[in-house]
């Protein structure tokens, strides 16, 4: 008897996820045939499905639909009991740029492991500006821990936070700058000294922004060249002259060339300026 009753159980949990999965595969079927109203329904009732299996390819199709329903659908599904399902319900609201849900999305951060950590980066990535502007101001008001998590985020979303955190920078020392500058060091990509490099105008923040693109090494040689290549043409001087002397920091061979350019220049304060940072360069 009690062997029948196991037997009955596993047969009933079968259907189940048989019943699912065809359920599923039927909402994927709709919207391939252009059918987006009729699948994005049946896939928002999915959402509550048994299998975390079909749960996930339901988050995956009611953010891949979209609309002015998908984001309302997702953002109860915080509450996702499956770790790799709550993963893709927090990627797609950020796919979806879903505002309702970035603060809960904030308040996440401090209770995260590395996986939910890298799909927090991408969601707010998805957000754009309103979302990367969030998340520093949390961790522009967290302390201890929290602001310990909230900087492995900004870590993990890359280049893009660039701009929302040399913000920051404005007004303080460098010791107060200290985890902000090491933000923008971790995060070595030539578009972190390309964001960076507009608030070399900043008289207030100017020396700790070259100090950063020290930290960048070769992988702000490129930019700081870009930009020295755009100065002949604007002639901002004290803008021209802390590129060329971050070359120099830089110690960037591959800078030699533009510095050449600007040997002859008319300002004695930029001659001098290449003429440090060739010495830098070359040692002699």
């Amino acid at each position: 008897m009690f062997a029948i009753k196991h037997k009955m159980i596993w047969l009933i949990l079968i259907i189940f996820v048989i019943t699912g999965c065809a359920s599923i595969e039927k909402a994927e079927s709709l919207h391939r045939q252009g059918e987006k109203e009729a699948a994005l329904d049946m896939a928002i009732s999915l959402l509550e499905d048994d299998s975390p299996k079909v749960r996930l390819r339901a988050v995956k199709l009611v953010g891949k639909i979209g609309g002015p329903e998908a984001g309302p659908a997702l953002h109860p599904r915080l509450a996702e009991s499956d770790d790799r399902v709550l993963r893709e319900v927090v990627r797609n609201l950020g796919s979806l740029q879903y505002e309702p849900a970035m603060e809960d999305l904030a308040d996440m951060v401090t209770e995260s492991n590395t996986d939910m950590v890298r799909a927090l980066a991408d969601a707010f990535k998805g957000y754009g500006k309103p979302g990367l502007d969030l998340i520093v101001s949390r961790y522009d008001s967290s302390q201890g821990s929290n602001r310990a998590d909230y900087k492995d985020l900004l870590i993990a979303v890359g280049p893009e936070i660039a701009d929302s955190i040399s913000k920051l920078l404005k007004g303080r020392s460098f010791f107060e700058n200290r985890d902000t500058f090491e933000i923008l060091r971790s995060v070595k990509n030539p578009r972190v000294a390309t964001l960076m490099i507009p608030y070399l105008a900043d008289e207030e923040i100017a020396d700790q922004v070259m100090e950063a693109m020290r930290h960048l090494g070769r992988n702000a040689a490129e930019a700081t060249i870009t930009a020295l290549q755009k100065q002949k043409k604007t002639g901002e001087l004290l803008v021209t002259e802390r590129l060329i002397r971050i070359l120099g920091l830089l110690k960037a061979k591959s800078g030699i060339e533009m510095l050449e350019s600007y040997s002859q220049h008319e300002s004695g304060r930029i001659r001098n300026a290449v003429e440090n940072s060739l010495y830098q360069i070359r040692g002699f």
